[in-house]
């Protein structure tokens, strides 16, 4: 069997994910091939790279299985995979599936954040057969708190060979989300045409030392360093990977500075984290509204689909 993994990924978290997805693919003897969405790093402008940054657009060696996997954004998939979704060629029934990550999990506004994706696949003529949700630490507002991200952590190998245990087993699993989240979806869309207005608002303190690690690490190529200093285009889709990933630190939202979470957000950092104790009571720290679609995830790592 061959499977196209791609992807797109802003600070790391959706890259883990889908690498743990070629991972268990090939022990288990699947050619996989695992293609970025993105232009970092001087990607050329198809904005579709595989594993060594060879530029192509378009699914060519006929996978026997397509997985989409994506950072939920505004309520959707982000507008670098719709873009690529579009262009693709005719696929004439080829299964694929639909992997979201989130901070929050299966909870509202997250529940529709497949379904524009979903269209856009089956208007090219995909089966999609199967979608669900993988929880990540979140980079967005509110922290995950530090016990909750080693658990999530913990669990992502084993709820990644779930996964493809079902999608092996060509499982059907989709959702039918209501009209109210089917309507947070939609409104959503509005964050995106705002995104292009934050980027370009962005502030550069006196600490920037014209590095350039922005601009070579934006997802969507919307950052040029020019004369020692990062110029903001108009194509930012509020990844905030410039922002987090700025080795001084130097760049701050100009607008709606509240996205960003106090702590930073370093995926390398809280990989390391000490495990948590034995014994340690997930639930209890999963405790509110708040925490009830991480709660939820977690609980469901040990209990059939």
């Amino acid at each position: 069997m061959t499977i196209d993994i791609v992807y797109f990924s802003g600070t790391g978290c959706t890259r883990l994910v889908a690498e743990g997805f070629q991972a268990e693919f090939t022990a288990r003897g699947h050619a996989t091939r695992l293609r970025s969405v993105g232009q970092a790093a001087g990607v050329a402008s198809a904005g579709l790279t595989v594993a060594d940054g060879t530029a192509v657009d378009k699914l060519d060696d006929k996978p026997d299985l397509l997985l989409a996997c994506f950072a939920v954004h505004a309520c959707n998939a982000p507008a670098p995979l719709e873009r690529w979704v579009r262009q693709l060629s005719p696929q004439a029934g080829r299964p694929a599936a639909i992997i979201a990550v989130s901070g929050g999990g299966e909870v509202t506004p997250n529940l529709a954040c497949r379904e524009g994706l979903k269209r856009l696949l089956r208007a090219k003529g995909c089966d999609v057969f199967y979608e669900r949700m993988v929880v990540m630490p979140s980079n967005w507002i509110v922290a995950t708190k530090p016990a909750l991200v080693v658990e999530l952590l913990r669990v992502l190998p084993g709820r990644t060979a779930r996964i493809v245990d079902e999608l092996l087993a060509g499982q059907r699993r989709l959702s039918r989300p209501g009209l109210g989240n089917r309507l947070l979806a939609w409104l959503g869309r509005l964050e995106k045409l705002g995104s292009a207005a934050f980027g370009r608002r962005i502030q550069i303190s006196p600490a920037c030392t014209g590095c350039g690690v922005c601009a070579r690490t934006c997802p969507v190529g919307n950052i040029a360093l020019v004369g020692g200093r990062p110029e903001f285009g108009g194509g930012c889709i509020l990844c905030l990977q410039c922002l987090y990933g700025c080795p001084a630190q130097a760049l701050q939202p100009g607008v709606a500075t509240f996205v960003l979470v106090p702590e930073g957000f370093n995926l390398e950092r809280l990989k390391r984290l000490p495990p948590n104790p034995a014994g340690f009571d997930w639930v209890a720290e999963a405790k509110g509204w708040l925490w009830s679609g991480v709660r939820r995830y977690l609980a469901e790592r040990d209990s059939p689909a």
